[in-house]
């Protein structure tokens, strides 16, 4: 439920366009946004099961945790700043361990800011750039501190 890399996007479109370019890559994409997919099944996603289309993936089923655990181990996931709000407070109240998305293993975030077709992108339009600084803010930086900055952060 932590992935390698995270690109947040502007749009579920958008995200559909990386994650068939990222795809070339063969390694498990999480598919972390709204279009076809509802939140639970992205919570059974990201705690171990696959759910019913968000895993692409060029060697056609994800990597294992490492040693003997069951878990999916996600090297990258593609989403949007309010789906993944959502799933870094899906269940955060009932778990000591946080929500269903955590960033605990995660070491690059990449913002994608390619400009949609009126010009504007996940920094820019009124309602992504909000939650996109509230995912930052209850995501992040939390974790930024409890890890002594051991996360980049990057703008494409």
């Amino acid at each position: 439920n932590s992935p390698m890399v995270l690109v947040i996007t502007l749009s579920a479109r958008r995200s559909v366009e990386l994650m068939k370019q990222l795809s070339t890559l063969r390694l498990p994409i999480a598919k972390l946004f709204a279009k076809h997919m509802n939140i639970d099944d992205q919570v059974q996603l990201l705690s171990g099961g696959v759910g019913k289309k968000g895993l692409i993936s060029g060697d056609g089923g994800g990597g294992k945790g490492k040693g003997n655990s069951p878990h999916k181990c996600y090297g990258i996931g593609v989403g949007t700043p309010g789906r993944l709000l959502a799933l870094l407070n899906h269940g955060k109240n009932e778990s000591s361990y946080g929500g269903a998305l955590r960033l605990n293993h995660t070491e690059l975030i990449v913002i994608d800011c390619h400009e949609d077709s009126k010009g504007f992108n996940v920094c820019t339009m009124k309602d992504t750039s909000k939650e996109l600084m509230d995912f930052m803010k209850e995501g992040v930086v939390p974790e930024l501190s409890e890890r002594a900055g051991n996360m980049k952060l990057a703008l494409f």
